[in-house]
C-alpha cells in the first residue's frame, strides 16, 4: 500500500501545475461535500450528492488528460525530463533509439537529456542524428544550439539559434540567441535579442541573467538583491554540471561577479 501510494504521488508530481491544482481543489470539495452528506442537514444532503457525481467526473477528466501522454514513451519520457530525472528519461529513449523507434523528437529529448547530464559530446551526436532526418525542425536546432554554446562554440550556437527562430521556435529562445550573441562577443546582437526576450521570459533565473548581461553590455540596471537570490541557484548548479566546458567556466565567473554585486548592495 505504501508504495502504491508512493507510485501515485511521483505521478502527480510530474502532472502541469495547473492540473495539480484543479485536481487538488476538486479532491478538496469533493471531501467538503461528502462531509455535508455524512452531517449536513437534510435539505442540502440530495443536492450534495449531485454535487458529489459531478465532482467525481470532473476528477476523472482531469486524471484521464493529464495523462493522456503518459501511455507512450515519448510522453513518460518527457515527464522524467521535466522532473529532472534525467537518467531515467536517457534510459527509456536509449532503449527506444536502439529499436529504431525514435523520432525526431525522440531523437532531440535524448540530446537534450544528455547535455543536462554534461554528456556533451553525446549530445551532440544524437542532435545531429535528429537534424539528419529533419534539418529544419526548430525544435533540435534549438538543442543543438544549446549544446554548441556549453561547447563553447559560440558563434555556431547563435547561428543554430537563429536559424530555430527562423523555422518556427517560440520567441522566447531570442533569450538563447542573445546569450550566444554576448558569449561571442556580437553585443549588438545581443542587446537586440535580450531586450526583446527579456520581457517575456517568466523565469527568475532566465531574467536574472538577461538583466545581468545588458548591465554588463551597457544597455540596463543592475540586477536588484531579491533577483539575484532568486535565480543565482540555477546558475551556481549549471556552472557546476558544465565546469569542464568552456561554457561553464564563463558561467563561474558570471555567479562570482552576481555574488560581488550583491555584497556592494
Amino acid at each position: 500500500m505504501g508504495r502504491f501510494a508512493a507510485y501515485l504521488w511521483n505521478r502527480f508530481r510530474q502532472w502541469d501545475r495547473a492540473a495539480q491544482i484543479g485536481f487538488g481543489l476538486a479532491l478538496i470539495l469533493l471531501l467538503l461535500t461528502l462531509l455535508v452528506i455524512l452531517f449536513g442537514p437534510r435539505s442540502l444532503r440530495q443536492p450534495a450528492l449531485v454535487g458529489l457525481i459531478g465532482l467525481v467526473i470532473v476528477a476523472q477528466i482531469i486524471f484521464m488528460w493529464t495523462n493522456r501522454n503518459m501511455v507512450t514513451p515519448y510522453g513518460r519520457a518527457r515527464r522524467l525530463y521535466l522532473a529532472e530525472d534525467f537518467e531515467a528519461a536517457c534510459t527509456l529513449l536509449e532503449h527506444l533509439r536502439a529499436t529504431g523507434q525514435a523520432g525526431v523528437r525522440e531523437l532531440t529529448l535524448l540530446g537534450n537529456a544528455y547535455r543536462q547530464r554534461g554528456l556533451i559530446g553525446q549530445s551532440e551526436a544524437v542532435l545531429l542524428e535528429a537534424l539528419d532526418n529533419q534539418p529544419n525542425h526548430h525544435f533540435p536546432l534549438y538543442g543543438f544550439g544549446r549544446t554548441l554554446l556549453v561547447q563553447g562554440r559560440y558563434a555556431e550556437a547563435a547561428r543554430v539559434i537563429e536559424r530555430a527562430l527562423a523555422q518556427g521556435a517560440p520567441p522566447v529562445v531570442r533569450y538563447d540567441a542573445g546569450e550566444a550573441c554576448y558569449r561571442s562577443g556580437d553585443y549588438a546582437a545581443a542587446c537586440r535579442h535580450i531586450e526583446a526576450a527579456v520581457t517575456l521570459v517568466a523565469e527568475p533565473y532566465r531574467q536574472l541573467m538577461g538583466q545581468y548581461l545588458l548591465f554588463r553590455m551597457g544597455s540596463g540596471q543592475q540586477p536588484v538583491p531579491e533577483l539575484i537570490s532568486a535565480g543565482l541557484p540555477y546558475w551556481q548548479a549549471h556552472s557546476e554540471r558544465y565546469r569542464h566546458t568552456p561554457y561553464g567556466q564563463m558561467l563561474a565567473e558570471d555567479v562570482d561577479a552576481l555574488h560581488m554585486l550583491v555584497k556592494e548592495g
